[in-house]
């Protein structure tokens, strides 16, 4: 029996690594945002959280014989035993915010400083009488 949940689980991983391999390939730039309701806290010397699992034994299987702890994101949105939230992103997307200029193009050649004319002034001189 255990060889038959063994099996199951490869299948169901492979089918998903898979999936996974294929939306990245295919993948927009506007991609949409996803919300897992489980996280793993990784105790290494490089500390890490991995808010990707849908469900907490998926969550603990991954942690199973690693210095690793599974709880539920206290900042999940979803509803009660969903497995993810999709969220769009403010367009455009970025890391810092919405305050970008939709229009900004960084390999935009600035255009050319125009010429520059010097303006000789006059000195004033003070007369006194």
């Amino acid at each position: 029996m255990n060889d038959m949940i063994v099996r199951r689980l490869s299948l169901a991983f492979s089918a998903l690594g898979l999936a996974l391999l294929m939306g990245a390939a295919t993948s927009s730039p506007a991609q949409a945002l996803i919300d897992y309701p489980y996280c793993m806290k990784v105790y290494t010397r490089d500390q890490y959280t991995d808010c990707s699992y849908s469900t907490l034994a998926q969550c603990q299987m991954s942690a199973s014989g690693r210095s690793a702890m599974c709880y539920r994101d206290p900042f999940y949105d979803g509803p009660p035993g969903s497995p993810y939230v999709i969220k769009q992103p403010r367009v455009p997307y970025s890391p810092f915010g919405s305050n970008i200029d939709p229009n900004y193009d960084p390999y935009r050649a600035a255009p050319a400083p125009g010429p520059h004319r010097q303006v000789r002034h006059k000195r004033k001189t003070h007369h006194t009488h």
